[in-house]
């Protein structure tokens, strides 16, 4: 939860950490599931931390439902490592936990809204019925902004929908991004029947800051394929010889026979937005040539000529690096 009387105070500081936040979970590998995830899932994940704080970190410490000391980065993804607003933290949480593609949220609510457009998932339509395991996401009449996201954990036969809001409840004089914090809980509120819809402004949700619904998120099982291939990086003549996986992503080794050149790309499997990539590439008694950067889609190509000489080749995807010993010689 941002309050509207805080936010132009620190939107620059938010938006810095939202932005540090998003390289380290944009593309990350989501958590194996022995079946498909459920919406119903992340409903019961995210009723069941009803009345938990922050972490570690928050004035009364609490331990969440799995026994993490956070959610996501609710207690270190502030200023200096410190709390932060975390109600996107404890949604992407939520999410990550029941086995949904996380790629390209961060701790910043609006990041729902884009992932359900980058996903096709969002629903703007006033006549849309949220279901259990959606993202509520919310505006605000004062500013236009995007403030918070809550989880959905029931559609009530009367029409009303309970939802469950991390980082709510802070100390309303709280003047900095920690203090609020480490005051916060997650908390059940119920949308009134007949205030559910998008558009509408909830009476029980905030009634001061004018929190309106902007649209609801329904989370995705898988993300997008990289719709690159190796040899069309590389390009005409070259395949693909070897390659080695580093966790969400993959580098390849490829050759042109009519050249005599050896190419190497690294490409992230579930693109969702840029993060460090490299690929690099060593001719034994020749030179080095490499790429490393901020990508969505691949690094490289980085490609030498190599008939007749052994190479060594290698990748980085987020922190994890790897080269080959000498190899593929001649």
């Amino acid at each position: 939860m941002t309050p509207t009387r805080l936010l132009h105070r620190i939107s620059g500081l938010a938006a810095a950490a939202a932005l540090a936040l998003g390289l380290l979970t944009l593309g990350g590998a989501e958590p194996a599931s022995a079946a498909p995830p459920t919406g119903t899932g992340a409903a019961a994940l995210a009723a069941a931390n009803v009345a938990k704080t922050a972490g570690s970190c928050a004035d009364t410490p609490t331990v969440n439902s799995l026994g993490g000391s956070q959610f996501e980065h609710s207690c270190s993804g502030g200023p200096s490592g410190g709390p932060e607003y975390w109600c996107a933290d404890f949604a992407l949480w939520v999410w990550r936990s029941t086995g949904f593609y996380t790629g390209g949220l961060d701790a910043s609510a609006a990041s729902f809204l884009t992932y359900g457009r980058t996903n096709n998932t969002l629903h703007t339509a006033a006549g849309y019925a949220p279901q259990p395991g959606d993202a509520v996401v919310y505006g605000s009449t004062l500013d236009g902004a995007i403030h918070h996201v809550g989880i959905v954990t029931a559609v009530n036969a009367d029409g009303s929908v309970t939802t469950a809001n991390g980082d709510w409840g802070g100390d309303p004089n709280a003047t900095t991004m920690a203090g609020f914090a480490v005051t916060s809980r997650v908390a059940s509120l119920t949308l009134p029947a007949g205030q559910t819809a998008v558009g509408s402004v909830p009476s029980t949700v905030d009634p001061a800051d004018g929190y309106v619904i902007e649209g609801y998120t329904t989370p995705a099982a898988t993300g997008p394929a990289n719709p690159y291939t190796p040899t069309q990086v590389c390009g005409a003549g070259y395949g693909v010889i070897d390659s080695h996986d580093l966790g969400g992503a993959a580098v390849y080794l490829l050759y042109d026979p009519a050249s005599g050149r050896n190419c190497v790309v690294t490409e992230a499997a579930d693109p969702a937005g840029p993060v460090a990539l490299g690929a690099v590439l060593t001719v034994q008694g020749g030179s080095t040539t490499s790429d490393q950067g901020s990508y969505t889609y691949y690094a490289g190509p980085v490609s030498a000529p190599a008939a007749g000489a052994c190479v060594r080749w290698g990748g980085t995807y987020r922190n994890t690096s790897w080269t080959s010993d000498w190899s593929h010689c001649g």
